[in-house]
């Protein structure tokens, strides 16, 4: 029982840590790519989607997590 319950506490540990990495991508109109960490977007309004408008200007034409 001990055994299983360090089994579960590690793998949520893993988990939480890997879902902290993710990403908000946002692709331009000319093709290319930008990251943007969970902390900039949080910076900017805390939305990828909304990432899409720069300075009041539609800047990219998709933003979304990545996985």
């Amino acid at each position: 029982m001990k055994r299983l319950i360090t089994l579960a506490i590690i793998l949520s540990s893993i988990i939480t840590l890997a879902s902290c990495k993710k990403n908000c991508r946002c692709y331009g109109y000319d093709g290319n790519a930008r990251d943007y960490s969970r902390q900039e977007v949080n910076d900017r309004g805390g939305s990828c989607p909304n990432m899409i408008y720069q300075a009041n200007t539609r800047f990219y034409s998709i933003c979304e997590w990545d996985n």
